[in-house]
């Protein structure tokens, strides 16, 4: 289901349970009856508010982070990629081609497979099976000039990069908000929402568009947890954008010319 129609059902279905809950307070209780309430809802309202926005402004925060550093990641990956790819014109052949065959394999399996696996928490066994071949390439070359040495660390450095950055993708694919922070989350909103109901004001509209106001705040950032809690899937996720440029690079760098502005905005 499309990420926009969920949030908005999710925002639409919280404001109504809160503006019904507060009618139906409103109908049992006394008006005046809750006025009284006022001095003591109110500080108490104040520490349970401000503890709860604390939590839930540092999950927010902290997931869109999250996000942004696994973007950043994902570039990191696809440009060991590619250094690795450039970086076999100093190879002689076949060891080159070897080279440059299993990095477009790579690129591939991630675009064409790895990540729709990644929605689910899961991976590409073709390209856990390249990476590998990528190491035992990389691993047995035997440089004999300074220019090969030289070249062979760099290798060793971009497969160790990109492997690493590979790691952590995965890991961050397969865990998303722990289940006890989603509880914490729901109760501590639940609760908010309930102490706002010990205060009532002389205009019932004015009441119903506050509660509406304070359960379309809290809708919304919890909204941003669950989109940004996953960042691998919905349409929020991180893209293998990175990936699709390299696939590109390989096509004409071979070509010794490089793609028209027109052609790289085809591939995003």
């Amino acid at each position: 289901m499309n990420t926009y129609l969920i949030g908005f059902l999710a925002v639409l279905a919280t404001i109504i349970l809160s503006v019904g809950g507060m009618l139906l307070v409103r109908k049992r209780v006394s008006f005046d009856s809750l006025v009284s309430y006022h001095e003591v809802a109110g500080y108490l309202l104040s520490v349970v508010g401000t503890l709860y926005a604390v939590v839930l402004g540092f999950v927010v925060v902290d997931t869109m982070q999250h996000t942004q550093d696994l973007r950043v990641l994902v570039d990191k990956e696809a440009s060991g990629l590619a250094n690795i790819y450039l970086c076999s014109s100093g190879l002689p052949e076949p060891k080159r081609s070897r080279l440059r065959s299993l990095c477009r394999q790579y690129a591939e399996a991630v675009v064409g497979d790895e990540w729709k696996s990644m929605e689910s928490g899961g991976y590409s066994v073709q390209a856990f099976s390249t990476v590998w071949a990528l190491w035992h390439e990389i691993s047995s070359i035997q440089p004999v000039s300074e220019s090969e040495k030289t070249l062979h660390q760099q290798l060793v450095s971009e497969i160790c990069s990109m492997t690493e950055s590979r790691r952590t993708r995965i890991t961050s694919a397969a865990h998303g908000v722990a289940p006890l922070l989603w509880v914490v989350l729901l109760v501590g909103g639940f609760l908010t929402v309930v102490f706002t109901y010990f205060f009532a004001v002389q205009h019932l509209q004015a009441q119903v568009l506050m509660t509406v106001l304070v359960s379309l705040t809290l809708a919304l950032n919890m909204f941003l947890v669950f989109v940004f809690g996953s960042p691998f899937s919905g349409d929020f996720a991180v893209k293998p954008d990175s990936f699709r440029l390299d696939r590109m690079i390989f096509h004409y760098y071979d070509k010794g010319q490089p793609p028209s502005p027109e052609q790289m905005k085809n591939q995003f």
